[in-house]
């Protein structure tokens, strides 16, 4: 790890490989990204307290999502976002809305348009948008 103002942690790291990662529109970026956000998530569980953002730990479950549903996961997917519709309100910062939402384009893709675990998805994600 690089210390200093440009320094990362290695859950830091993982982080910003998932949430680059997730965009891109191959399979082997979308697992990557799936992996990186499952090391995230678990490294900032052992991670001292002020080294991570709660906002970016949020964020994570959702880059989970997207790799997950960019991979065919409707399932892993959901249950990697429901625990964020959870939150408070006003834990739910405009970003995260923002990336939910974005769950909703790609599950609305002709990939997943006739897949009852997609329309069952469709509605939940509907209704948090709401």
């Amino acid at each position: 790890m690089v210390e200093g103002i440009f320094g990362l942690s290695p859950a830091k790291q993982e982080y910003y490989s998932a949430s680059s990662l997730m965009w891109l529109p191959d399979r082997p970026a979308s697992a990557i990204a799936k992996s990186s956000a499952i090391a995230t998530i678990g490294a900032w569980q052992h991670e001292l307290a002020g080294r991570w953002s709660l906002d970016d730990e949020v964020l994570t479950h959702v880059y989970l999502a997207t790799a997950r549903l960019k991979l065919g996961d409707i399932d892993g997917a959901m249950e990697s976002v429901r625990p964020i519709m959870r939150l408070p309100e006003e834990r739910q910062t405009s970003w995260i809305r923002d990336r939910i939402a974005n769950l909703g384009d790609i599950r609305d893709t002709a990939r997943y348009r006739a897949a009852a675990s997609a329309a069952d998805a469709r509605e939940e994600l509907r209704a948090f948008s709401a």
